[in-house]
C-alpha cells in the first residue's frame, strides 16, 4: 500500500507508521522463532554448552562478587557459606530455569535437559533432577535452598557441570 503525504507533518506520520509495522513484525517473527526453538534444536555441542555457562556466569558473578576461584570450585564440591555465593547460585539457577527462588521447575528442566543437552550427558542430568526435585521443599529462604539444591545436584550427578 502506497501512502501519499501532502506536508511534512503527514510524512513523519506515514514514517512513523512504517517504522511501527516493520517493528511490530520482526517482534512477532521473533516470538514465533522462539516458541518453535525448542521443537528445532535437539541438542547443543559440549563447546556450546559451556559458551552458553560462561554467559549464564558472567551476568551473575560481577552482581553477587563472587571471585573466579570460589565459582570455579563448585565443580570440585567446593561450596562457599556465604549469602552472596547463594544469591549468586539462585541468580545461576533462574536464568538457566531449573529452580526459581529455590523451587525447582520439573517439567522445564527435564524438557530443556531433553532438548538441549548432549546425549551422553542426559541420563546423568534427568537422575540429578529426580534426585533433588524436592531437597529444598519447605526452605524459605530461597538463597539457601538454591545452596541445597546445587549440593544435591553435584551428589546425584556423576556428570555435573555448573557455570
Amino acid at each position: 500500500m502506497e501512502w501519499v503525504a501532502s506536508s511534512n507533518h503527514d510524512r513523519n506520520i506515514i514514517i512513523a507508521v512504517q517504522q511501527y509495522t516493520t517493528l511490530a513484525s520482526v517482534v512477532c517473527c521473533s516470538v514465533i522463532c522462539l516458541s518453535l526453538l525448542p521443537q528445532l534444536v535437539h541438542s547443543i555441542t559440549q563447546e556450546q554448552l559451556e559458551k552458553t555457562a560462561r554467559t549464564f556466569r558472567q551476568v551473575c558473578q560481577p552482581k553477587h562478587k563472587i571471585s573466579d576461584e570460589v565459582a570455579d570450585a563448585v565443580n570440585r564440591g567446593v561450596f562457599a557459606d556465604t549469602k552472596d555465593f547463594k544469591c549468586y547460585v539462585s541468580c545461576l539457577l533462574d536464568i538457566m530455569q531449573v529452580a526459581r527462588k529455590g523451587k525447582v521447575n520439573y517439567e522445564k528442566s527435564l524438557k530443556q535437559i531433553d532438548t538441549m543437552l548432549p546425549d551422553h550427558m542426559k541420563p546423568a542430568f534427568r537422575a540429578g533432577l529426580e534426585a533433588c526435585k524436592s531437597a529444598a521443599q519447605g526452605v524459605k529462604d530461597h538463597y539457601e535452598a538454591a545452596a541445597i539444591l546445587l549440593q544435591c545436584f553435584y551428589k546425584n550427578n556423576p556428570k555435573f557441570v555448573f557455570p
